[in-house]
């Protein structure tokens, strides 16, 4: 089921990177629409780390096309909205780490043929 909500998520993104805007350049677009594809393959297919990985590469083509004016303020915010929305799905999905034991410690006395804390061990006679 959350796999479905974040490859919705994905295809809104999808819209998001349309060519048919004079909002975004023609070649950004592509670009975009490139990565949002892999981002909706790998999610849909249960790789959540390589979408979240290709949803970085997402992120910098995108900043990519603000810092070379090739996609509008407005347009880059809706689309960075959406990529925001998809990182969240998406690492909501990665499964907690187990908790690591805690080894438990025990107040043994030494034995015997032990070494007591501070004290050397008395050479033996040859």
């Amino acid at each position: 089921m959350r796999a479905a909500l974040v490859l919705a998520a994905v295809l809104a993104l999808a819209g998001c990177a349309s060519a048919e805007s004079t909002e975004l350049d023609a070649s950004a677009a592509d670009q975009l629409q490139t990565s949002v594809v892999e981002v909706a393959t790998l999610a849909a297919d249960g790789n959540v780390t390589g979408a979240i990985e290709q949803l970085d590469a997402l992120q910098t083509t995108l900043d990519d096309a603000v810092a070379a004016n090739d996609v509008s303020e407005e347009r880059a915010a809706t689309i960075q909205a959406a990529i925001d929305a998809v990182r969240a799905d998406l690492e909501a999905l990665i499964p907690e780490p187990e908790p690591t034991p805690t080894p438990t410690v025990t107040n043994e006395k030494p034995g015997k043929g032990t070494e007591k804390p501070g004290k050397p061990e008395k050479p033996g006679k040859p």
